[in-house]
């Protein structure tokens, strides 16, 4: 890895999404966005629900993340979610189906209102994503 890179893993309760050398993140972070460059001090964040960006030697990468939390220690970066959904994965059908789902979800108490409206905003998530492609 070159000295002007940091390793990145991007991991779910599933398997490992990706791992590789990184030059720049941004990760959407509970209190904002939060760019990383190699070699930053230490730090651990909360996820929140949005876009992931990665630029690496070979390209971008981007990915919806929900939850979980991202640390950068000893040069290396650690995003654990829940789930990570890769750009290319997102396609206009893809989101109708989501905002579908979601939209069809009960929100007749305070449990279901919740989780109807992380779905809401993982699809919001999405759409931007899309709209920055187009």
């Amino acid at each position: 890895m070159s000295d002007k890179t940091f390793h990145t893993s991007v991991v779910t309760p599933e398997r490992i999404v990706l791992e590789t050398p990184t030059t720049f993140a941004v990760v959407p972070a509970d209190d904002g966005l939060l760019g990383i460059l190699t070699h930053r001090a230490s730090i651990t964040t909360k996820l929140s629900t949005g876009t992931l960006k990665l630029e690496t030697p070979d390209g971008v990468h981007q990915f919806i993340v929900h939850g979980g939390y991202a640390q950068m220690k000893d040069n290396a970066l650690t995003v654990l979610t829940e789930e990570a959904i890769p750009e290319a994965t997102i396609t206009p059908e893809f989101l109708q189906a989501e905002q579908a789902k979601a939209e069809a979800m009960p929100d007749d108490d305070m449990t279901h209102s919740g989780v109807r409206q992380q779905a809401l905003t993982r699809v919001e998530a999405m759409r931007k994503l899309i709209n920055q492609r187009q």
